[in-house]
């Protein structure tokens, strides 16, 4: 589930902890590789992954090697965790900055952060496979998909609250898998970062879609008030419970 610190506490009760085996973080890449640190302890503690998006104040710059010692030290502090963990550079690149310079930043950022305890992968615009599946693959390249650990995106449900439309989020699942498939990566595990929708149909069938995908690694609620989407209350809360009680979700 991802929800901001400072909500987190009343979103875990609401959902209820049980069945909540993964959390997302946002944190920036810095100098002293300690940003979220404290928040990352928790999460383990709690017994959840932490699911860790970093960001940089110039990726041009990481890939390059301006950040190489901050990415040894943030390697360092993650693998001290003694605790599996997953990292993954500037989620959604789409808009931000240039397919190339996503892909050699990406590539500086597995070849320095990646080791047994720490998955590396990327979190891509999943939307981009509805319509723009070339864009979408300009983030990637043969050596990256080699590399990577896992791929994920972020999907959400089209329309808006007083009209959804009928794109739901869980379309993002079968559409990366099948382009998986396509690029020769059949095996390579997949994730949801973020996803949340309008109705409580479009919860549900994202759940069976984590659920019944055999490759489908980590699914992570949107639950905050941030943005388009409403957090997780009524029909839609109890959708959301159902699919983390599901004995399929133990996998």
């Amino acid at each position: 589930m991802s929800a901001p610190a400072n909500l987190w506490p009343q979103r875990i009760q609401e959902v209820g902890a049980n069945g909540v085996k993964a959390r997302r973080i946002f944190a920036d890449l810095s100098s002293s590789g300690t940003s979220q640190l404290s928040l990352i302890r928790q999460t383990i503690a709690d017994g959840m992954m932490p699911v860790i998006s970093y960001k940089v104040p110039d990726p041009a710059a990481l890939a390059n090697g301006s950040y190489d010692a901050w990415l040894a030290t943030l390697r360092t502090q993650l693998v001290g965790l003694g605790a599996p963990v997953t990292a993954t550079f500037w989620h959604e690149p789409n808009g931000d900055m240039d397919p190339a310079v996503f892909r050699a930043a990406s590539l500086k950022f597995f070849n320095a952060v990646d080791a047994p305890s720490i998955a590396v992968g990327p979190i891509l615009n999943g939307w981009l496979l509805d319509r723009r599946v070339s864009d979408f693959a300009a983030f990637t390249d043969a050596t990256l998909l080699n590399k990577w650990e896992f791929v994920a995106v972020d999907s959400y449900q089209n329309g808006t609250a007083t009209n959804p439309g009928d794109l739901l989020p869980a379309r993002a699942i079968p559409l990366l898998a099948s382009w998986m498939d396509s690029v020769g990566h059949p095996n390579t595990p997949i994730g949801l970062g973020e996803y949340n929708g309008f109705t409580a149909e479009a919860i549900a069938q994202a759940g069976e879609s984590i659920l019944s995908t055999p490759e489908l690694w980590f699914g992570l609620a949107w639950n905050s008030t941030a943005g388009a989407y409403a957090p997780l209350v009524g029909d839609r809360i109890t959708a959301f419970q159902r699919t983390k009680a599901d004995s399929r979700a133990a996998r």
